[in-house]
Order: structure tokens, then C-alpha cells, then sequence
């Protein structure tokens, strides 16, 4: 089965999906790269079709990019077309005319991009539109994600539920041959509390900052880990030495996709704060390495965890009820372990990667064969 792919280089969402079928149909499998490259040694089993395609609004300015990546997929003559994020990936594979094509949306390209003010917005939303409308099927990666797609596009031809998967293999606590040392001014932690997000407001790390300086006052043992870079970064530094809590938290910096599962494997509770997700695989991550998970109560994100099972829910945005769900798994162990176990088999039953991978190649097997 030759598929080609166009997708973000330099993203672990494209790397797993295609790394997947590459190593299922070698020498079969292409990609283009949108965006950013891919780096070497990340798709050995996958022909990278370069140069890669430039970012949207640069690659506009001349037409010579839209007919270049034309001629790359019909040369190619794939099986299938399959184009991962709508907006940019989409919009040029969209514009190939090659069928049986398939589009698979990632969030923010239809939950966000289509809803912006301005000229801007109105073109995003054009080119979003025109590229599920162009598809000949569409797969979302949560439910949030699936009834976006549908009040988007009404009458859409064909989509179908994939979501992100956990490959529990890699993401496994057993597996972790040595824990990361993490050590705060404060001194040595009894609990370590961590998240493992871009630091982003979209993300929430404030709120964790702010609950955390609450949570101390009842449990000085408690201990935070924040990993991840971004255009907060400075400012959440600011906030927790404001707070009187900076001893208390490591900030890690950006952490290697590969390094995640040791960075896991080093904390006692993950916390996902964010403000808005559409699916939340961090908080699966987080199960799978048997760790409790505390997670607003958000359409997308309430997907990933089941509440007092494998983790805990709190009111979105809000600080006191996070910092009560912190004090509540800080002081309880034998609870800790008893949501971190519920939550490794929770990924396995739903999210296991090849589970889903499997389901995704019978999809594609389907088109195949409805093609011919």
C-alpha cells in the first residue's frame, strides 16, 4: 500500500503515524514536509520528498510552490493522499486534485484557526473549509475534535474517529533504568508535582504556579516540576518568585519528545491546567507511566481520564479547587497508587498505539480496496 504523506516535519504526531506505516510497508511510505524538516534519523524507513513546503503565508506570495508540490504527488502516484493538519498540509494537498485523499485535522487548524477576527481569520476559515470539503475522508482525533468538524463542515463526505494512541511500551515505568535527580533550594521533596506542557496561557502553568503557592501552606513538602519552553517562560518566573514559591519548582527548559517517559518516571502527580485542549494525550502519557493525573473538567481533555479512577477533576480556571485536588493526592499514596494503576490500564483497553494504528491501517486498507 504506497501512501504519501504531507504533514509538519518537525512535530512527534507526524513521526509516529508515519514512522508506523513505514515500518509496515517499507519502501513504500513518502513524505513531504510542511513547515519544518524532518530530522535525521527520525523516519529511516520513510522517503522524505524535500525541499520542504514553506509556511502558508510565505508559500502564497508565489504559485510556483502549489504546482511544485502538485507535480511531487502525482509523480509519486500514491494509493492514497494523506494529509495530517488542515490548514497549510491540507490546503496544498487539497489543491492537487489527487483522490482517494484523506485529511486528518489535528485541533487548533478547526477548533481555532476558522474563528479569528479579521482578514486573517476569514482566509484560514476559506482554506480550512475548502480542504474538508475537497477530502474524500476526514478523521478527527477526540469526539470534541469530531463535532467541531461537523458544525464546520454540516454535510462532510466521510469522517471517521481516530485518536491519538499511547504506545504503552515506550511509556512505561518499569522500563525507566534510572529516575531524574531533580533538587530545589527548598530542599528534598516528599511529593513532586509536575507538568510537562508548552508554556503557553492556553496551557495554564500560572494557575498551577498560583495553586501551588496555596497547596504549600497546608503541605510544605510539596515539590514542582514545569518542563517545556515558551513565550511565558520569563513571566511564570517572575510569578513564582512574586509568590514566594520559586524554591519550590524546577523549571526544566523544552524536554526531548524520547526523554519524556524519564522526565514522568521523576514525579509523583501530573497536572494538566489548560485553559482549552482538544484531546489531552499528556494526560494519557501521564497514565500510562501509572501516574494519577489532575485535569480540567474540559470537553477534549475529559476524554483522556476517568474522574476518581484514574485521576481528578477540577473546575476549569479555577485555583482552589485545583489546589484542593493537588492537597488531596499530595497526602494520600496509597490513592496515588491506585489511580496510576486504573490509569495504565484505562490507555491500554482505549489508547493502545498499535490497537489504534491497526484500526487506522483497516481504514486505509478499505479505501484502498474502494478505489479500485
Amino acid at each position: 500500500m504506497k501512501i504519501l504523506y504531507i504533514a509538519p516535519g518537525n512535530n512527534p504526531h507526524t513521526w509516529k503515524w508515519v514512522g508506523w506505516f513505514g515500518e509496515k510497508y517499507p519502501g513504500e511510505i513518502s513524505l513531504i514536509p510542511y513547515y519544518d524538516d524532518v530530522p535525521d534519523g527520525v523516519l529511516d524507513n520513510v522517503s522524505i520528498l524535500r525541499p520542504i513546503i514553506p509556511q502558508y503565508k510565505i508559500a502564497a506570495l508565489t504559485g510556483s510552490i502549489k504546482n511544485r508540490v502538485k507535480k511531487l504527488v502525482h509523480d509519486n502516484n500514491p494509493d492514497i493522499l494523506h494529509a495530517l493538519w488542515a490548514y497549510g498540509s491540507g490546503t496544498y494537498a487539497a489543491w492537487t486534485n489527487f483522490s482517494p485523499f484523506i485529511l486528518s485535522p489535528w485541533g487548533s487548524d478547526v477548533t481555532v484557526f476558522p474563528y479569528r477576527k479579521g482578514v486573517k481569520g476569514n482566509i484560514q476559515k476559506k482554506l480550512v473549509v475548502e480542504a474538508l470539503r475537497t477530502a474524500d475522508y476526514v478523521t478527527a482525533t477526540s469526539r470534541y475534535l469530531y463535532h467541531q468538524i461537523e458544525q464546520l463542515v454540516p454535510k462532510i463526505k466521510e469522517l471517521k474517529l481516530f485518536p491519538y494512541g499511547v504506545d504503552t511500551s515506550i511509556f512505561d515505568s518499569y522500563k525507566v533504568p534510572d529516575k531524574i535527580k531533580f533538587s530545589w533550594p527548598a530542599g528534598r521533596a516528599d511529593v513532586i508535582v509536575g507538568m510537562f506542557k508548552n508554556l503557553e496561557s492556553t496551557y495554564g502553568p500560572d494557575l498551577l504556579i498560583e495553586a501551588l503557592a496555596k497547596a504549600l501552606k497546608q503541605n510544605p513538602g510539596i515539590r514542582c516540576v514545569i518542563g517545556g519552553d515558551g513565550s511565558l517562560r520569563a513571566e511564570l518566573e517572575k510569578q513564582a518568585k512574586d509568590l514566594g514559591v520559586s524554591e519550590y519548582i524546577v523549571f526544566t527548559g523544552q524536554i526531548p519528545y524520547l526523554s519524556m517517559p524519564r522526565y514522568l518516571a521523576s514525579i509523583d502527580i501530573f497536572v494538566m491546567p489548560s485553559r482549552y485542549e482538544v484531546f489531552g494525550v499528556a494526560a494519557l502519557e501521564a497514565s500510562s507511566m501509572k501516574l494519577p493525573v489532575i485535569i480540567s473538567k474540559k470537553w477534549g481533555m475529559i476524554e483522556t481520564a476517568v474522574d476518581n479512577v484514574t485521576g481528578l477533576f477540577f473546575e476549569p480556571e479555577n485555583v482552589d479547587d485545583l489546589t484542593a485536588k493537588i492537597i488531596k493526592l499530595a497526602g494520600n499514596g496509597e490513592l496515588r497508587n491506585k489511580f496510576g494503576l486504573a490509569g495504565r490500564k484505562f490507555v491500554q483497553e482505549n489508547y493502545e498505539f498499535d490497537s489504534i494504528m491497526n484500526k487506522a491501517d483497516e481504514y486505509c486498507r478499505n479505501i484502498l480496496e474502494t478505489s479500485r
